[in-house]
């Protein structure tokens, strides 16, 4: 295990080394470029913020997915028979339920 101040000089260190290739990058890609998206044209804008915009609006994305994929798993987890099952031998004096669970 990696100590707390090894792990946050790590973690400083890797910031910096991002944020000195994100300056490098858009210093190599400072084009301007105008996106046409067919029935929307962008404004034009260096080619740097276009890219960088896209991988955030993907990181975005792919985090929204993942939350909908975990929100999915714990709620099915949370209505299986085994877990209510569970739940109930755990208190004492209680009966299972006998209705099947709502969905």
């Amino acid at each position: 295990m990696i100590p707390g101040r090894l792990l946050r000089l790590l973690l400083l260190l890797f910031v910096l080394v991002a944020g000195v290739w994100a300056f490098l990058f858009s210093l190599a890609n400072s084009e301007p470029v105008a996106l046409d998206l067919v029935l929307l044209r962008l404004p034009e804008a260096a080619l740097s913020v276009w890219i960088v915009t896209a991988f955030v609006a993907g990181g975005l994305c792919g985090l929204g997915a993942g939350s909908v994929a975990i929100w999915r798993a714990r709620r099915a987890a949370g209505r299986s028979p085994s877990s209510a099952a569970a739940t109930t031998a755990q208190v004492p004096g209680s009966a299972p339920a006998s209705a099947p669970p709502r969905r």
